[in-house]
This record gives C-alpha cells, structure tokens and sequence, in this order.
C-alpha cells in the first residue's frame, strides 16, 4: 500500500512530531488527480459530484462510535472492530446475499488486507471474523 510507505517514510522524517497536515493533502491531490487522468484517457465521463472521505471524518467518528455504543464493535489497540459475534446473536449473519461466505476468512482477507493478518491481529480482534471499522494504520 501506498500509504504504508508515506507512513514508513513519514516516521523516519519526522517523528511523531508532524503537524504540517498539508504534506496530507498534497499527497491524496496527486493521486486523486492521477485517478482522474486515468478515468479521461479511459473516456469515463467526469463525476457530478466528489466526495472526499477526509471531508466527513467527523461524521464518521461519531457514527462509529455509536456502532461501540449499540455493542455491536469494540475499540482496540487503537483500531475498532466490527464484532461480527455480537451482530450475529441479536441479528443473524451479515452474509445475506452470499451465505456460503459465513466464516469465509480467505474472502475476508481479500477485503481487508493486512487488517486480516491473523499474526498481527491476534492479540487485537476479539475473533478471526471481525472486521475493522477504523484501522490504525
């Protein structure tokens, strides 16, 4: 991931001492900009509208936090977890569409990466079917 590199690159440089966020922006605007070259040169048509995880972070804090707040996840180590135990007691599982995909931890690697690394997240997620929420990347 590309993040992971500015990541590496970013403690080394400067710590945690960085509060110039604007090496932030810079960084989403180049690729958010390359984004829309390759959508040109692909004849996709402009969007109507943009819209910037970054802008709504706020929002989404609060929302997560009201998802802890029905138990439904749990904080850890700094990331928070969807708890997948939990939904399925009081709701039944979220493979709906797909029910074969029940306890699938191949397809749930495939959609959350390194989030899924069982030898990175053992002591963090409460069982190998949670998902995270908001990662500490």
């Amino acid at each position: 991931l590309a993040s992971m590199a500015m990541e590496t690159w970013l403690d080394t440089r400067f710590g945690a001492d960085v509060t110039d966020h604007s090496i932030f922006a810079a960084l989403t605007q180049h690729w958010e900009s390359e984004f829309h070259n390759d959508l040109r040169d692909l004849n996709v048509l402009p969007a109507d509208v943009l819209t910037r995880v970054t802008d709504y972070v706020p929002e989404i804090i609060e929302y997560v936090q009201k998802i802890i707040d029905n138990g439904y996840a749990y904080a850890s180590n700094g990331s928070v977890y969807f708890d997948s135990a939990a939904w399925r007691r009081d709701r039944g599982y979220l493979a709906k569409l797909k029910p074969e995909s029940v306890g699938d931890l191949d397809a749930l690697a495939e959609g959350e990466g390194k989030f899924t690394d069982i030898n990175i997240n053992k002591k963090e997620k409460s069982t190998d079917c949670d998902s995270a929420l908001i990662p500490l990347l």
